[in-house]
């Protein structure tokens, strides 16, 4: 092998070995103490309750939906048109729901794309992602953006090294097809890079493949063991957390999903929503969630914030590399995705949406 192959075989296994590590450690439980060890592999492996059933199946956004669902239905919260927020009883029973009186506090006009914002970015919500990363159910956006880079710049190294290494070869060798056995010598080297480069485009299309989505395998069979046990449930919040925006009110619904509309276009003020009693200035900043990766939050690698994700059984409609497909039943939802493409459909007068290269989506609500 020449020496341009050896250094060339060197770096791609080095790099192999090093991107698998990662991915594995993306998925991996994060807290001991929360279970996920090497002698109780599966002991977080489950749901407590809607809440991480909601934010597994569509993130920040989903739980807010699913929350501002369950105040509404017991008439706690009010939402007239354009997207007005009235509260008729301001009592918490939880975290979350705190987050959203505290958030409807702050908001001008008591305005429901604020409210949302504000709610996916209080600490309640974001340290639900933090609760579920920790016992292995989803994997945390820096290390699994990390990742996705990193997958991308080995399929590049993966031919660029080849061409270049290839090259050298030849040239280590120029003088090899004037001597016995000369092109033996010099197919021979060049036909060395050949496995080092398919382990390479292998292991990094792979990774990329594993990291694609934010939920682990552990996530997602603990979400669907949730909603197979919890099919006998049906308040708002719950149906919203399980089936998304086309489970919700038909007017609460149309609300949330052009509230979700303007998050996703942009339309946001140039402020910010003030801060929360419950959220973390140092964590979150005015224009990032550490759970999102697109609409109201920040960028890449995590949950599409903008919507409420799919109509199904409990699968997160996020975006990422590579591209997503989901689809919405009765009454619509909103979705996104980033880089890559990605195709939605929904039934019964709902969203439709499309796109390439990144994705454009709209939704109208069902009448």
């Amino acid at each position: 092998m020449s020496t341009a192959g050896i250094i060339y075989t060197l770096l791609m296994a080095l790099s192999s070995v090093g991107l698998i590590r990662a991915v594995v450690a993306a998925g991996r439980a994060q807290d001991p103490a929360a279970g996920g060890g090497p002698d109780d592999e599966d002991a977080g492996a489950f749901v407590r309750g809607t809440a991480e059933a909601a934010f597994l199946s569509g993130g920040p956004a989903r739980l807010t939906d699913a929350v501002l669902a369950g105040l509404h239905e017991d008439g706690r919260l009010v939402v007239a048109g354009p997207g007005v927020v009235g509260l008729v009883r301001p009592t918490a029973r939880n975290a979350v729901e705190q987050a959203v009186l505290d958030a409807h506090a702050a908001a001008p006009g008591g305005a429901l794309h604020w409210l949302r914002t504000a709610v996916m970015r209080s600490r309640p919500v974001q340290e639900t992602g933090d609760a579920l990363a920790a016992r292995g159910l989803v994997m945390r956006p820096e290390p699994r953006r990390t990742c996705r880079r990193w997958a991308a710049a080995q399929l590049f190294g993966t031919f660029a090294g080849f061409a270049s290494a290839a090259m050298l070869t030849m040239v280590e060798y120029a003088d090899a097809p004037f001597e016995d056995g000369g092109f033996d010598r010099v197919s021979d080297g060049l036909l060395a890079l050949v496995p080092a480069g398919v382990v390479g485009f292998a292991v990094a299309l792979a990774c990329a493949s594993a990291v694609e989505k934010q939920l682990t395998g552990a996530g997602r069979r603990a979400l669907g063991e949730y909603v197979a046990s919890a099919g006998h449930l049906t308040g708002a919040a719950h149906l919203v957390a399980t089936r998304g925006l086309a489970a919700a009110h038909p007017d609460l619904r149309a609300q949330l999903i052009a509230a979700a509309r303007v998050g996703r276009r942009g339309r946001m003020p140039v402020m910010s929503p003030p801060s929360l009693p419950h959220q973390n200035p140092n964590l979150w900043g005015p224009a990032a969630v550490l759970w999102c990766s697109s609409g109201a939050g920040g960028g890449g690698g995590g949950f599409a914030c903008s919507g409420s994700g799919d109509g199904g059984g409990g699968s997160a409609c996020s975006g990422g590399q590579g591209g997503s497909a989901c689809a919405s039943g009765g009454g619509g939802s909103a979705c996104s995705s980033g880089g890559g493409g990605s195709s939605c459909s929904s039934g019964g007068g709902g969203a439709s949406c499309g796109g390439g290269g990144g994705s454009s989506c709209g939704s109208s609500s069902s009448s």
